[in-house]
């Protein structure tokens, strides 16, 4: 049986990593569109329009998943898979909006599109892990 303090820091780790994920999506998201590490990712998967669309995928997917496993710390699983789904589709909304501030980026229905899939894909995948990754 893991001891109480172990459970504290597994409880810490997920809200770290939650937190850390989120802010490195929003990062990546509002990051200049020419000659940025934004930029550098994008051409080293491929720089398509499709290859842009497969990371959003990605990175909303995980960060849903994410979330899911830092508020089952405090929530109910059902409860938490609703708020972790808000988070990522609300963070992916609101990131993807403020790239009409930045230069040489914009709105695109695909990326807004890419980033409700990944939530979606974050949905079907909890479904595959075991309970006690859902336990406080």
């Amino acid at each position: 049986m893991p001891s109480r303090s172990s459970g504290r820091v597994s409880r810490a780790l997920r809200w770290l990593a939650a937190t850390g994920w989120t802010v490195l999506v929003v990062v990546l998201m509002l990051m200049p569109g020419q000659d940025s590490a934004a930029d550098d990712l994008s051409s080293f998967f491929g720089g398509t329009d499709i290859t842009d669309a497969i990371g959003h995928v990605f990175l909303f997917g995980v960060l849903v998943l994410l979330w899911l496993l830092a508020l089952a710390t405090a929530l109910p699983r059902a409860r938490a898979l609703r708020w972790a789904v808000a988070i990522g589709l609300a963070v992916g909304l609101v990131s993807e909006l403020l790239q009409v501030f930045i230069p040489h980026r914009g709105v695109t229905l695909l990326d807004l599109s890419a980033n409700a899939l990944g939530a979606a894909v974050a949905l079907g995948v909890q479904r595959w892990l075991p309970g006690s990754l859902f336990e406080p």
